[in-house]
C-alpha cells in the first residue's frame, strides 16, 4: 500500500545499530512497529437515535406530569415530573457527549475524544442521583410530614396512562433497535460487550420511568382508598430509591470505562487468532486492549514472527495485518505490534493471555 493512501498516518520502526542482522532474535529486542489511524470512528448512529427518541418522549411526559402535579397536589406526581425533567437534561448531556466524542485526534489528545462519552455518562449518573433522587426524596418526606389531600385524581390517572404509553413506546423502540444489532448475544451481554454506557443509560432510564409510573399509580390509589396522603409521600420516596439505585449502577459502569476496560475476551481472542493465521507469524504471545469508546479500540500485540525474517520483512507483514484490520475491524483505531519471542514476553508480563500458535488454530484449542 502506498504510504500516502494508508489509513494509518505513521508506521514507525526503531531499532539498534545491529538490526540489519539477518537473525530476527537480535532485532526483536528493540523493534516496535506501531500503526495509528488518524481519522475517527463514528459513534453508532443507533445510539444517537435512541437518545433523541428518549429525549422527545421525556420532554412530552415532563410537561403533562407537571400539569397533573399542579392540579392534584400530588408529591409523587411532582417527583415523576422532576424525574422526567432530569431525563430531558441527561438526554441533552448525552447528545453533547456523543458530539464531542466524534472529534478527531489532536496533538493534545492523540487518542481522540472517545472517552468524553464515558465522562458525560458519569456526569449524568451524578445528576440523576443528586437531583432526581434527591428532589423525589425531599418531596416524599415533606408530604409525609405535612400531608396534603390529593385532588383531581382522575386527571392524575389519565396523565399516568398517557405517560405510560409514551414511555413504553420509547423503551420498546430502544429494545427493538438493540435487538436488530445484537445477533445471537443476550440483550445485556450485547450492551456489556459494546462497552456502551449511553445505550445502557437510555434502557435504565426507560425502565426506571415505567417502574416510577407504576409506583405513582399505586401510591395515588392507596392515598384515595385509605384517605391518607402519606401513601403518596411513600411512593415519592420509593421513586427516589429507584433513581438512586439506577444512578449508582450507571456511575459504577462509567467509572470503570473511564479508568479503562479491555475488549471482551472473545473479541481479544478473535483478534489474536486473526494475526496468528498470518504465514509470517509463529505465534501471538498476547494482546492488551483498551476501549477508547464503544466502537474504538486500542490494541497492542506481542507477536513471534518467523526467525528467518529481516526487519523489512517484518514491517511488510505488519502492514498486511494493518490492512486486513482496516477492512475487517474498523473499530481498531490504534494498533501497536511488538515483535517478541514468547520467552521475552513472559519475562515482561505480570499477567498474560494464553499464546495463540498455529497448532492451536488448526485444532481449535486456545
Amino acid at each position: 500500500m502506498n504510504r500516502d493512501q494508508s489509513p494509518f498516518s505513521d508506521v514507525t520502526v526503531s531499532h539498534s545499530s545491529n538490526a540489519a542482522s539477518a537473525h530476527q532474535s537480535r532485532t526483536l529486542k528493540t523493534m516496535v512497529i506501531s500503526t495509528v489511524r488518524q481519522h475517527h470512528i463514528n459513534i453508532s448512529q443507533m445510539t444517537t437515535r435512541l437518545v433523541v427518541v428518549g429525549l422527545f418522549a421525556d420532554f412530552s411526559v415532563a410537561l403533562i406530569k407537571f400539569a397533573a402535579a399542579y392540579l392534584s397536589s400530588s408529591s409523587s406526581m411532582m417527583s415523576e415530573g422532576v424525574h422526567s425533567l432530569i431525563d430531558v437534561s441527561t438526554g441533552l448531556i448525552l447528545l453533547y457527549g456523543i458530539a464531542n466524542s466524534r472529534r478527531p485526534p489532536t496533538l493534545e489528545h492523540q487518542l481522540g475524544y472517545g472517552r468524553e462519552l464515558y465522562f458525560w455518562n458519569f456526569a449524568v449518573a451524578i445528576l440523576i442521583f443528586s437531583l432526581g433522587a434527591g428532589v423525589a426524596f425531599v418531596d416524599g418526606i415533606h408530604q409525609m410530614l405535612h400531608p396534603v389531600q390529593l385532588s383531581n385524581v382522575a386527571i392524575n390517572f389519565a396523565i399516568l396512562a398517557i405517560s405510560a404509553v409514551v414511555e413504553v413506546a420509547s423503551l420498546t423502540y430502544t429494545i427493538r433497535s438493540i435487538d436488530r444489532k445484537r445477533g445471537h448475544q443476550s440483550f445485556h451481554r450485547y450492551l456489556y460487550v459494546r462497552r456502551d454506557p449511553t445505550s445502557l443509560t437510555v434502557v435504565f432510564g426507560g425502565e426506571a420511568s415505567i417502574l416510577g409510573l407504576a409506583i405513582t399509580a399505586i401510591g395515588t390509589a392507596l392515598s384515595i382508598t385509605q384517605n391518607n396522603p402519606i401513601y403518596d409521600g411513600a411512593a415519592s420516596i420509593a421513586i427516589s430509591v429507584i433513581l438512586a439505585i439506577a444512578a449508582v449502577k450507571l456511575a459504577a459502569e462509567s467509572k470503570s470505562l473511564l479508568i479503562g476496560v479491555p475488549a471482551d475476551p472473545a473479541v481479544a481472542a478473535a483478534i489474536m487468532a486473526d494475526v496468528a493465521s498470518s504465514p509470517a507469524v509463529l505465534a501471538v504471545n498476547g494482546a492488551t486492549t483498551v476501549h477508547l469508546a464503544p466502537e474504538q479500540l486500542l490494541v497492542a500485540l506481542s507477536v513471534w514472527f518467523r526467525e528467518d525474517m529481516r526487519s523489512g520483512e517484518i514491517e511488510e507483514a505488519i502492514t498486511a495485518i494493518e490492512d486486513r484490520f482496516h477492512r475487517e475491524r474498523p473499530e481498531i483505531i490504534m494498533l501497536f505490534v511488538t515483535p517478541q519471542t514468547p520467552k521475552r514476553y513472559r519475562q515482561q508480563q505480570t499477567y498474560a493471555m494464553p499464546t495463540v500458535t498455529k497448532p492451536q488454530l488448526e485444532t481449535g484449542v486456545h
